[in-house]
Protein backbone atom coordinates (compact mmCIF):
# COMPACT_ATOMS: atom_id res chain seq x y z
CA UNK A 1 0.00 0.00 0.00
CA UNK A 2 1.57 3.27 -0.95
CA UNK A 3 0.17 7.08 -0.25
CA UNK A 4 -2.52 8.32 -2.44
CA UNK A 5 -3.56 11.56 -2.32
CA UNK A 6 -6.73 12.30 -3.52
CA UNK A 7 -6.27 16.22 -4.02
CA UNK A 8 -4.35 15.45 -7.71
CA UNK A 9 -7.50 13.88 -8.97
CA UNK A 10 -8.33 15.57 -12.21
CA UNK A 11 -12.47 15.61 -12.06
CA UNK A 12 -13.86 15.97 -15.57
CA UNK A 13 -15.94 19.39 -16.12
CA UNK A 14 -19.17 19.26 -14.53
CA UNK A 15 -19.09 16.27 -12.12
CA UNK A 16 -18.26 18.49 -8.87
CA UNK A 17 -21.85 20.05 -9.78
CA UNK A 18 -23.74 17.16 -11.04
CA UNK A 19 -22.66 14.80 -7.75
CA UNK A 20 -23.77 18.30 -5.84
CA UNK A 21 -27.13 18.13 -7.59
CA UNK A 22 -27.45 14.29 -7.07
CA UNK A 23 -26.42 14.84 -3.40
CA UNK A 24 -29.45 17.10 -2.75
CA UNK A 25 -31.80 15.09 -4.31
CA UNK A 26 -30.27 12.11 -2.06
CA UNK A 27 -30.68 14.55 1.36
CA UNK A 28 -34.51 15.69 -0.28
CA UNK A 29 -35.89 12.48 -0.46
CA UNK A 30 -37.68 10.73 2.96
CA UNK A 31 -37.51 6.93 1.62
CA UNK A 32 -34.78 4.52 1.81
CA UNK A 33 -36.49 2.90 -1.71
CA UNK A 34 -36.39 6.66 -3.21
CA UNK A 35 -32.70 7.07 -2.25
CA UNK A 36 -31.67 3.10 -3.46
CA UNK A 37 -33.91 4.66 -7.06
CA UNK A 38 -31.24 7.83 -7.33
CA UNK A 39 -28.42 5.71 -6.58
CA UNK A 40 -29.02 3.10 -9.15
CA UNK A 41 -29.86 5.37 -12.06
CA UNK A 42 -27.11 7.79 -11.14
CA UNK A 43 -23.54 5.95 -10.96
CA UNK A 44 -21.47 8.41 -11.53
CA UNK A 45 -18.38 7.61 -9.63
CA UNK A 46 -17.69 5.54 -12.77
CA UNK A 47 -17.05 8.78 -14.31
CA UNK A 48 -13.60 8.71 -12.04
CA UNK A 49 -12.86 5.47 -13.20
CA UNK A 50 -9.45 6.43 -15.61
CA UNK A 51 -8.83 10.02 -12.98
CA UNK A 52 -9.11 7.89 -9.98
CA UNK A 53 -6.72 4.90 -12.23
CA UNK A 54 -4.01 7.80 -12.67
CA UNK A 55 -3.37 8.17 -9.83
CA UNK A 56 -1.59 5.08 -9.24
CA UNK A 57 -0.37 4.34 -12.86
CA UNK A 58 -3.65 1.46 -12.39
CA UNK A 59 -2.50 0.00 -9.53
CA UNK A 60 -5.05 -1.18 -6.90
CA UNK A 61 -4.94 1.34 -3.75
CA UNK A 62 -5.14 -1.74 -1.62
CA UNK A 63 -3.23 -4.02 -2.65
CA UNK A 64 -0.88 -2.14 -5.19
CA UNK A 65 -0.98 -4.90 -8.27
CA UNK A 66 -2.07 -5.06 -11.31
CA UNK A 67 -3.17 -8.17 -12.79
CA UNK A 68 -3.13 -10.86 -10.64
CA UNK A 69 -5.79 -9.24 -8.27
CA UNK A 70 -8.41 -9.31 -11.28
CA UNK A 71 -10.37 -6.38 -13.34
CA UNK A 72 -10.49 -2.84 -11.01
CA UNK A 73 -13.32 -1.01 -9.77
CA UNK A 74 -14.68 1.92 -7.66
CA UNK A 75 -14.87 0.98 -3.93
CA UNK A 76 -17.16 3.72 -1.65
CA UNK A 77 -14.51 3.30 1.41
CA UNK A 78 -17.69 4.03 3.55
CA UNK A 79 -19.63 1.92 1.87
CA UNK A 80 -22.73 3.32 0.63
CA UNK A 81 -25.43 0.63 1.11
CA UNK A 82 -24.86 -1.20 4.38
CA UNK A 83 -21.66 -1.25 6.44
CA UNK A 84 -21.34 -4.00 9.24
CA UNK A 85 -18.25 -4.76 11.97
CA UNK A 86 -16.51 -7.93 11.75
CA UNK A 87 -15.92 -10.82 15.05
CA UNK A 88 -19.54 -9.68 16.33
CA UNK A 89 -18.43 -6.30 17.37
CA UNK A 90 -20.98 -4.12 18.32
CA UNK A 91 -21.67 -1.67 15.94
CA UNK A 92 -23.58 1.19 16.68
CA UNK A 93 -25.68 0.77 13.46
CA UNK A 94 -25.44 -0.76 10.50
CA UNK A 95 -26.58 2.22 7.79
CA UNK A 96 -24.47 2.70 4.68
CA UNK A 97 -22.62 6.04 4.30
CA UNK A 98 -25.26 6.66 1.58
CA UNK A 99 -24.84 10.40 2.08
CA UNK A 100 -21.32 10.32 0.61
CA UNK A 101 -22.16 8.49 -2.09
CA UNK A 102 -21.46 11.29 -4.49
CA UNK A 103 -18.43 12.45 -2.57
CA UNK A 104 -14.97 11.83 -5.17
CA UNK A 105 -13.01 11.73 -1.25
CA UNK A 106 -14.64 8.65 -0.91
CA UNK A 107 -14.01 6.70 -3.63
CA UNK A 108 -10.66 4.09 -3.46
CA UNK A 109 -9.68 2.72 -7.04
CA UNK A 110 -9.50 -1.30 -6.25
CA UNK A 111 -9.08 -4.68 -7.53
CA UNK A 112 -12.61 -6.88 -7.14
CA UNK A 113 -10.59 -9.10 -4.97
CA UNK A 114 -9.92 -6.32 -2.42
CA UNK A 115 -13.55 -4.95 -2.88
CA UNK A 116 -16.18 -7.90 -3.34
CA UNK A 117 -15.89 -11.06 -1.62
CA UNK A 118 -14.10 -14.14 -3.35
CA UNK A 119 -12.66 -16.76 -2.36
CA UNK A 120 -9.10 -17.94 -2.88
CA UNK A 121 -9.34 -20.71 -5.54
CA UNK A 122 -5.58 -21.43 -5.00
CA UNK A 123 -5.88 -22.30 -1.02
CA UNK A 124 -9.27 -23.67 0.07
CA UNK A 125 -8.06 -23.08 3.56
CA UNK A 126 -7.77 -20.09 3.61
CA UNK A 127 -10.80 -17.65 4.72
CA UNK A 128 -12.72 -15.86 2.20
CA UNK A 129 -11.30 -12.55 1.52
CA UNK A 130 -13.07 -8.92 0.42
CA UNK A 131 -14.26 -5.82 2.22
CA UNK A 132 -18.13 -5.77 0.74
CA UNK A 133 -20.00 -4.71 2.98
CA UNK A 134 -17.36 -4.47 5.90
CA UNK A 135 -16.50 -1.10 7.29
CA UNK A 136 -15.41 -2.27 10.87
CA UNK A 137 -15.45 0.48 13.70
CA UNK A 138 -13.60 -0.53 17.03
CA UNK A 139 -15.93 -1.10 20.46
CA UNK A 140 -17.24 1.90 21.36
CA UNK A 141 -16.50 4.47 18.53
CA UNK A 142 -18.94 6.75 17.15
CA UNK A 143 -20.42 6.36 14.24
CA UNK A 144 -20.66 9.84 12.11
CA UNK A 145 -23.67 11.01 10.02
CA UNK A 146 -22.13 13.91 8.19
CA UNK A 147 -18.87 14.20 6.87
CA UNK A 148 -16.96 16.48 9.20
CA UNK A 149 -17.23 13.46 11.65
CA UNK A 150 -15.82 11.22 9.55
CA UNK A 151 -12.73 11.95 11.92
CA UNK A 152 -14.24 10.61 15.27
CA UNK A 153 -14.59 7.16 13.70
CA UNK A 154 -12.09 4.81 15.64
CA UNK A 155 -11.85 2.76 12.12
CA UNK A 156 -10.03 -1.01 11.74
CA UNK A 157 -9.33 -0.83 7.77
CA UNK A 158 -6.30 1.14 6.75
CA UNK A 159 -7.06 4.06 4.33
CA UNK A 160 -4.80 4.52 1.91
CA UNK A 161 -5.55 7.85 1.14
CA UNK A 162 -4.29 8.89 4.74
CA UNK A 163 -0.55 9.80 5.06
CA UNK A 164 0.19 7.59 8.03
CA UNK A 165 -1.35 4.47 7.27
CA UNK A 166 0.82 2.37 4.68
CA UNK A 167 3.40 2.89 7.02
CA UNK A 168 1.67 0.58 8.77
CA UNK A 169 1.71 -2.61 6.97
CA UNK A 170 5.16 -4.70 5.23
CA UNK A 171 5.66 -7.46 4.42
CA UNK A 172 8.44 -10.41 5.06
CA UNK A 173 10.77 -12.78 2.56
CA UNK A 174 7.91 -15.10 1.59
CA UNK A 175 5.68 -12.16 0.39
CA UNK A 176 3.47 -12.17 3.10
CA UNK A 177 1.58 -8.99 4.57
CA UNK A 178 2.42 -8.33 7.92
CA UNK A 179 2.60 -5.31 10.46
CA UNK A 180 5.69 -3.18 10.61
CA UNK A 181 7.00 -3.17 13.83
CA UNK A 182 8.81 -0.03 13.47
CA UNK A 183 6.10 1.80 12.74
CA UNK A 184 3.17 0.65 14.76
CA UNK A 185 2.53 2.24 17.99
CA UNK A 186 0.13 0.48 19.88
CA UNK A 187 -2.04 -2.54 20.05
CA UNK A 188 -4.80 -0.81 17.59
CA UNK A 189 -2.59 -0.45 15.36
CA UNK A 190 -1.97 -3.99 15.08
CA UNK A 191 -5.68 -4.98 14.53
CA UNK A 192 -5.92 -2.50 11.76
CA UNK A 193 -3.30 -4.05 9.79
CA UNK A 194 -4.81 -7.71 10.50
CA UNK A 195 -8.21 -6.56 9.82
CA UNK A 196 -6.82 -4.83 6.84
CA UNK A 197 -5.22 -8.02 5.49
CA UNK A 198 -8.30 -9.69 5.99
CA UNK A 199 -10.52 -7.82 4.40
CA UNK A 200 -8.72 -6.08 1.37
CA UNK A 201 -7.39 -9.82 0.81
CA UNK A 202 -3.72 -8.99 0.60
CA UNK A 203 -3.19 -13.10 1.67
CA UNK A 204 -4.44 -14.06 -1.60
CA UNK A 205 -1.93 -16.62 -2.90
CA UNK A 206 -1.03 -15.53 -6.39
CA UNK A 207 -0.56 -12.03 -4.63
CA UNK A 208 1.64 -13.34 -2.32
CA UNK A 209 3.55 -15.26 -4.82
CA UNK A 210 4.03 -12.35 -6.84
CA UNK A 211 5.58 -10.51 -3.91
CA UNK A 212 8.13 -13.48 -3.04
CA UNK A 213 9.32 -12.90 -6.47
CA UNK A 214 9.74 -9.55 -6.13
CA UNK A 215 11.25 -9.04 -2.88
CA UNK A 216 13.79 -12.24 -5.03
CA UNK A 217 14.55 -9.97 -7.14
CA UNK A 218 15.17 -6.73 -5.35
CA UNK A 219 17.33 -9.15 -3.19
CA UNK A 220 19.82 -10.47 -6.14
CA UNK A 221 20.55 -7.19 -7.03
CA UNK A 222 21.25 -6.07 -3.40
CA UNK A 223 23.59 -9.27 -2.65
CA UNK A 224 24.96 -8.36 -6.17
CA UNK A 225 26.08 -4.19 -4.97
CA UNK A 226 27.50 -6.35 -1.63
CA UNK A 227 29.51 -9.06 -3.64
CA UNK A 228 31.19 -6.15 -6.08
CA UNK A 229 31.63 -3.83 -3.07
CA UNK A 230 33.47 -6.52 -1.25
CA UNK A 231 36.12 -7.10 -3.97
CA UNK A 232 39.63 -5.66 -3.24
CA UNK A 233 41.30 -2.84 -4.37
CA UNK A 234 39.63 -0.17 -6.21
CA UNK A 235 36.93 -0.83 -7.87
CA UNK A 236 36.91 -1.30 -11.99
CA UNK A 237 34.79 1.08 -14.47
CA UNK A 238 33.00 -1.66 -14.88
CA UNK A 239 32.33 -2.34 -11.42
CA UNK A 240 31.10 1.44 -10.63
CA UNK A 241 28.83 1.19 -13.32
CA UNK A 242 27.25 -1.68 -12.27
CA UNK A 243 26.58 -0.69 -8.98
CA UNK A 244 25.39 2.38 -10.31
CA UNK A 245 22.97 0.37 -12.75
CA UNK A 246 21.93 -2.24 -9.56
CA UNK A 247 20.89 0.95 -7.40
CA UNK A 248 19.17 3.07 -10.58
CA UNK A 249 17.01 -0.51 -11.18
CA UNK A 250 16.06 -0.84 -7.16
CA UNK A 251 15.19 2.64 -7.50
CA UNK A 252 12.99 1.86 -10.34
CA UNK A 253 10.77 -0.74 -9.02
CA UNK A 254 10.42 0.75 -5.77
CA UNK A 255 8.82 3.82 -7.46
CA UNK A 256 5.14 4.65 -6.27
CA UNK A 257 3.90 3.79 -10.22
CA UNK A 258 5.33 0.27 -10.17
CA UNK A 259 3.45 -2.79 -8.90
CA UNK A 260 3.92 -3.85 -5.50
CA UNK A 261 6.49 -0.90 -4.63
CA UNK A 262 5.96 -1.47 -1.30
CA UNK A 263 7.63 -5.04 -1.74
CA UNK A 264 11.21 -3.36 -2.48
CA UNK A 265 10.70 -0.80 -0.05
CA UNK A 266 10.17 -3.23 2.66
CA UNK A 267 13.33 -5.54 1.25
CA UNK A 268 15.58 -2.55 1.14
CA UNK A 269 14.60 -2.14 4.99
CA UNK A 270 15.29 -5.27 5.79
CA UNK A 271 18.56 -5.03 4.67
CA UNK A 272 19.13 -1.83 6.24
CA UNK A 273 19.69 -0.21 2.76
CA UNK A 274 16.65 2.82 4.26
CA UNK A 275 19.13 5.09 1.73
CA UNK A 276 18.13 3.67 -0.74
CA UNK A 277 13.77 4.05 -0.31
CA UNK A 278 11.50 6.12 -0.73
CA UNK A 279 8.43 7.64 1.23
CA UNK A 280 5.54 5.27 1.42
Amino acid sequence: MRYIDLKKIELPTGWLDKAKNLHEQLIAVESEEAREDIIDKNQIWRDLFVPLHNLSNGKCWYSEALDVMSDRDIDHFRPKGKAKNVDGIFRANEEGYWWLCYDYENYRFSSQYSNELRKDKFNPEKNTGGKWHYFPLFENSAVAKIKGRCKDEEIMLLDPCDEDDPYLLTFDSRGKAIPNSAAIMGENDKIRVLTSIRLYHLDHTPLEELRERTWDFCQRMIDEIRKISTIKGSPSVTDIGRVKFLKNEIRRIMHRTEPLSAVAIACCEENGLSILTERR
